[in-house]
């Protein structure tokens, strides 16, 4: 404000001095003296009107410059009947505006003494007045001295009431700023400390032991839960070390803990067991961690306390039992694995003892029918074709029974293995066999999975070899392999359309001599049983639809890996 203000003076000076003042003393026949002061009083202000555009504002400078004026036109001026003692009152209003406090004081003294000084010498020598040549001039001269006063002082005074008012506006503002600063303030305090009940309460509120301690290991928190796992009430331990909290010898295991947790500057976990008041031992899971100011620095550490003692005697408990499970796991292991070599036995007694008088009753009809064929009635004949049939019907039954029992014992070999390839080759040693049949065989290329090849190739030859067999009563048979998405997953279908079967039945179709067709198809009803092993053993499913004289479809899925 006090800048513009000099500013306005400067101008209104030299603007005054040389368009008002000079003007005026020259048409009232002034001595050419007072002029030349006024001009150069005009011209200087001009100098620091310029300074002042450089950020240089001299205020002393201008007010002794306009006193030393006053002193110098003073006599040839008119003295005290003149305008200038209007021009003091400028001189008394520029201080308290540009000068602070002890600095203020000495030039008002100093214009008073040199006004009163004027005065004095006036009356002692009135010879040194220059009177004015007439009472209009007189007139006139104090009119414009009053004029230009009244205008430096107008200029004063809004340059004032403006800076008054903008900072009276500023403090309002301030004001304002700070009420909407305190009401921020008292709600963000609110918030705190409803944060901090939250806090505490949640604390106090947790069965875990929580707690805080500053840097020379004295509680400073110590929530309901750690007062009930050690028998201590708050006001036995605030403000006091792990010496009035536990036994000597554990209060030092304690702080040694707490040594490294501040020594490492890092969180560390750790078991301790603890004795309550009761006589009762806790096992207890604790963590605890430094804890820093603003600047990075450790003032303290917390602890947070997990009474551990019912996990860590159920974990002991599952311990004896999985020790007691798996010494069961190896007993049925055991009887398992002696199980399993009296199947091989059976399996083996089967193999040979069965197989040889099956051998011997096949050999005998073949004799009977060739020696003795022609002198036998036809119905006899029929007999021993009859038992002809069934022993070699029992001896394809018991191959398939013990290649379903070497199925499950096998080890799988898990390798890439080319469906599509299989498929097509099954096919092909199925139309080589039988080649005045008509099949179209429809197979989709690239499908491949990880599995046993041999096992994958018995369980298509299966497969394929029922969708040539139950299509065999159509003149252009039809078999499909591909591949199609069930429930997201990837499947492969094996898809013929021959007699089908009723889906009332499909729960049997893939049990151990479960047949849903009659002797005009040859089979044991161990087929899909074991395609059934097959894909089961290599963890996937197998189902079928099928509608009668329409056709069937098997669905299996294989996973991947």
């Amino acid at each position: 404000m006090e800048q513009h203000l000099f500013v306005l003076l400067c101008l209104t000076a030299a603007a005054a001095s040389f368009f008002v003042v000079i003007p005026t003393n020259y048409l009232q026949h002034l001595p050419a003296y007072v002029n030349v002061c006024v001009a150069v009083f005009g011209g200087l202000a001009l100098l620091l009107l310029i300074e002042s555009t450089r950020e240089r504002y001299h205020t002393t400078t201008l007010f002794f410059m306009f006193m030393a004026l006053l002193n110098l036109i003073w006599f040839p001026n008119g003295a005290s009947e003149g305008s200038l003692p209007c021009y003091f009152f400028c001189l008394l209003m520029y201080l308290p505006i540009f000068f602070r406090g002890r600095a203020r004081w000495l030039p008002s003294l100093l214009t008073l003494v040199d006004a009163v000084a004027l005065m004095v010498l006036e009356l002692l020598f009135p010879e040194w007045v220059t009177p004015f040549h007439s009472e209009q001039d007189r007139i006139a001269d104090n009119m414009v001295g009053f004029a230009v006063t009244a205008l430096c002082c107008a200029v004063m005074l809004r340059t004032l009431l403006r800076g008054h008012e903008t900072e009276q506006n500023r403090l309002v503002a301030l004001n304002e700023e700070l009420q909407r600063a305190v009401v921020e303030r008292t709600a963000v305090e609110g918030a705190l400390l409803q944060n901090q009940e939250l806090l505490n309460s949640v604390i106090d509120g947790t069965t875990d032991a929580v707690w805080v301690k500053d840097i020379s290991g004295r509680y400073l928190l110590f929530n309901a839960g750690a007062c009930y796992m050690t028998g201590r009430r708050l006001e036995q331990v605030l403000g006091m070390d792990d010496h009035a909290v536990f036994p000597p010898e554990v209060a030092r295991a304690v702080m040694q803990g707490d040594h490294e947790v501040l020594n490492g500057n890092q969180a560390l976990t750790m078991e301790r067991e603890l004795k309550k008041g009761n006589g009762d031992s806790l096992v207890l899971e604790v963590i605890k961690g430094p804890l820093h100011n603003n600047q990075g620095e450790v003032v303290g550490l917390f602890g947070i306390g997990r009474d551990v003692t019912q996990s860590r005697r159920m974990a002991e408990e599952l311990r004896l039992l999985n020790e007691e499970l798996e010494r069961r796991v190896l007993e049925r292991t055991a009887r398992l694995e002696a199980a399993m070599r009296e199947q091989e036995a059976f399996s083996y007694s089967v193999s040979h003892d069965l197989r040889g008088p099956l051998r011997h009753i096949n050999s005998y009809g073949s004799i009977l029918l060739e020696e003795f064929g022609p002198a036998l009635v036809p119905e006899a004949r029929g007999y021993l074709e009859r038992i002809r049939t069934s022993s070699k019907r029992m001896g394809d039954l018991i191959d398939d029974l013990l290649e379903l029992s070497r199925i499950g014992r096998s080890e799988l070999r898990r390798v890439e293995v080319s469906l599509s390839e299989l498929a097509f080759g099954i096919g092909c040693k199925l139309q080589d066999a039988d080649p005045a049949r008509r099949v179209d065989f429809l197979i989709e290329p690239g499908l491949k999975v990880e599995g046993d090849r041999l096992l994958l190739e018995l369980m298509l030859e299966n497969l394929v070899g029922n969708a040539w067999k139950y299509s065999s009563i159509r003149e252009r048979a039809m078999i499909g392999f591909g591949r199609r998405l069930h429930d997201g997953d990837e499947a492969f279908f094996i898809k013929d359309n021959g007699v089908g079967f009723d889906m009332a039945y499909q729960d049997k179709l893939f049990g151990a001599f479960q047949r849903l067709h009659g002797s005009e198809f040859e089979g044991t009803g161990i087929g899909l049983a074991t395609v059934k092993r097959i894909v089961e053993r290599h963890g996937g499913t197998v189902w079928a639809n099928g509608v009668v004289d329409q056709g069937a479809t098997v669905y299996f899925t294989l996973p991947r890996g």
